[in-house]
């Protein structure tokens, strides 16, 4: 052991666990308490017995902690899972958004024990300490605890009876949760052995998805572009060491010091503490130039040191993006240049034909989706997903599960394309592989990809969601299979992970849980719809307050906003797009305005303040502020 560490054991474990640097134990009995560096986030760990009515059962919990508590449940989820735990039951708690507080219980069953973590702490903080938590967390193994394992079993030929098993599963699935279209391809031994397309482009047409639809892929962007970089390292270009600086003059953070820290390996690694700021992207992009953003992170710093924990920026992996594509294409702008290292070097060497950077708006374009309260898929505004344009090394890519099959397959190849040229270096292909950062206690992060172990095998993956497409690619280097799914529908994570699940189910024989998985996925997504609905009203006597604030606002990072009354409703209008709105009564009868067009659905709130001029947008590590601009139309 580390004697520097700090040790402690959690209720019924065998062994026990260094804290992470920087937290401390405030109580070492049943229950376990420990607190952040920050004293803003306490997690606590209690072992008690499985009643079956869960909620009262995290109430029991909560009442050794605090024995006060009594926040109401916003919304309970309960989910199988597939590291041997029976199941797992998540309560989210009613705080006032006033408070930007994060209320959460997790208990995983075990036989007859429930093992509960208790969190409670800003939203800055869980933010900054989420992948902590998740570390800690997952590092609560009590005696009994096995988790299944297909280590050592070789892998089936996917064949006829493999590829049916599969194409009814996806279908059963796609009806179940309700997705418009979704198309996958599995590689393996260096074959594309599946391509299919499920149902359709948009919802209520009539095309077809094909292997051949094209999908925005968003953050599974990540590995292309430190694929890209990996080949500048092999032409000489830069190192993964150099300095930023040193590729694109004129980078800057606000912190000089930390500004001339950071290498090229840093901008990909989710591990120098820089916070996600992805509000400011959705909010204001016409016009924005990647050179823009670029000038906006010279107002930004990281909220934790370097290495400490995983923090998740799409500013800093474009600033990578885009640095490596200037030094390939220094006369360029910068949005030109990744554009041209991407085609000359990912693309064309890899043979992915129908991949661009931006939409080209192809006929075989698959439209972007999103959920209504009612549940209904609907296409959302192609011009939502401009958002990412200005930062396209970290989410812009559209492409087919052919083409992204082609890179999975030089992954698997180890650099190789699909005429056996090589054409990465090995070294540099694995040295993205190589751990950065921890995210949980069995996930890291290297150089734009994911590292895990998924029931005993070694697996390399990065997905990828926008305002209305969810991605995933997944690979097994010691087996040569991969899998790649695109889905036109904002937020399909849980689909996708089903349709993971079942891939191992079908190749290596893994416990059966795909389906329980889906299952539980979509009494999720009703949950969460009804408990929007029963928060959230558009009622025009519920909403008529509104009236009082109608008129232009104005955030110094999001931009304008509108508000404007239509017939008895209400809508706000940003930059580049619009919806309509809502209202939601807090427990201290404290009002907030709030977004309930797809694909928002009540996931934005204004707050109203003290002063009636300004409305807040709680971002999290950032507060934004609409300020009173003036009153009527535009």
């Amino acid at each position: 052991m580390d004697k520097s560490s700090v040790y402690v054991t959690m209720p019924d474990a065998t062994s026990p666990i260094a804290l992470p640097g920087g937290w401390t134990a405030v109580n070492q009995s049943d229950p376990l308490t420990v607190v952040g560096p920050e004293s803003d986030l306490t997690l606590s760990f209690v072992a008690s017995l499985f009643a079956t009515d869960a909620e009262e059962m995290l109430r029991l919990a909560w009442r050794r902690v605090k024995p006060d508590f009594d926040l109401p449940v916003r919304q309970k989820v309960e989910m199988p899972t597939a590291d041997g735990w029976d199941k797992v039951v998540q309560a989210i708690y009613s705080t006032l958004e006033s408070e930007s507080r994060v209320v959460i219980a997790i208990a995983r069953l075990l036989g007859g024990r429930a093992y509960v973590t208790l969190i409670d702490g800003t939203k800055a903080g869980f933010s900054r300490r989420m992948a902590q938590f998740a570390e800690l967390n997952d590092a609560w193994k009590p005696a009994g605890l096995k988790e299944p394992s297909v280590a050592g079993v070789s892998p089936k030929t996917f064949g006829e009876d493999e590829r049916k098993a599969m194409s009814s599963f996806v279908g059963w699935a796609m009806r179940q949760i309700g997705i418009p279209g979704v198309a996958i391809a599995v590689v393996q031994d260096g074959r594309t052995v599946y391509a299919e397309g499920f149902a359709v482009t948009r919802a209520g047409g009539s095309d077809a998805v094909t292997p051949q639809t094209r999908f925005m892929i968003g953050s599974s962007t990540k590995p292309l572009t430190t694929l890209m970089m990996a080949r500048l390292v092999d032409m000489g270009r830069f190192a993964w060491t150099t300095p930023v600086t040193e590729v694109l003059p004129g980078f800057a953070l606000a912190d000089p010091e930390v500004t001339q820290k950071i290498e090229m390996r840093h901008t990909v690694c989710a591990c120098t503490g820089m916070p996600r700021r992805d509000l400011d992207l959705i909010f204001r992009f016409r016009g924005v130039r990647p050179e823009d953003r670029m000038a906006e992170m010279r107002l930004m710093r990281p909220t934790t040191g370097f290495g400490e924990t995983f923090q998740y920026s799409n500013y800093l992996v474009a600033a990578g993006g885009y640095a490596s594509a200037h030094g390939y294409a220094p006369d360029l702008t910068l949005g030109d240049a990744y554009e041209r290292s991407m085609q000359n070097l990912v693309f064309e060497p890899l043979g992915m034909g129908q991949s661009s950077v931006l939409s080209i708006h192809s006929p075989l374009d698959a439209a972007p989706h999103g959920r209504t309260l009612d549940g209904d898929c609907v296409p959302i505004d192609p011009v939502l997903e401009e958002f990412a344009d200005s930062m396209a090394p970290s989410g812009s890519v559209w492409s087919t599960v052919l083409d992204m099959a082609r890179y999975v397959n030089c992954e698997l190849r180890n650099g190789l394309n699909e005429q056996g040229e090589q054409v990465i270096s090995r070294d540099n292909l694995l040295a993205r592989r190589r751990s950065a950062i921890k995210i949980d206690g069995k996930t890291s992060y290297g150089l734009g990809l994911m590292l895990t172990e998924q029931q005993g095998l070694a697996q390399v993956t990065h997905g990828g969601n926008t305002l209305g497409f969810s991605a995933d690619m997944v690979f097994f280097p010691e087996h040569g299979i991969g899998m790649v799914v695109l889905s036109n529908l904002r937020a399909a994570n849980l689909f996708l992970s089903a349709v993971g699940q079942r891939l191992i189910e079908i190749l290596f024989g893994a416990e059966a849980r795909a389906e329980a998985l889906v299952t539980s996925a979509k009494k999720a997504l009703d949950d969460s719809l009804a408990s929007i609905r029963l928060r959230v009203t558009m009622e025009s006597e519920a909403t008529a307050w509104i009236q009082d604030y109608v008129g232009h606002y104005v955030s110094a990072e999001l931009g304008p906003a509108y508000i404007s009354q239509e017939g008895h409703g209400f809508r706000i209008s940003f930059e580049s797009w619009s919806s309509d709105l809502g209202s939601e009564e807090q427990s201290d009868k404290s009002r907030h305005i709030v977004l309930t067009s797809a694909p928002f659905l009540g996931s934005i709130k204004l707050q109203l303040t003290g002063d009636p001029n300004i409305l807040l947008l709680d971002g999290g590590q950032t507060g934004y502020r609409f300020v009173w601009h003036h009153k009527g139309h535009s």
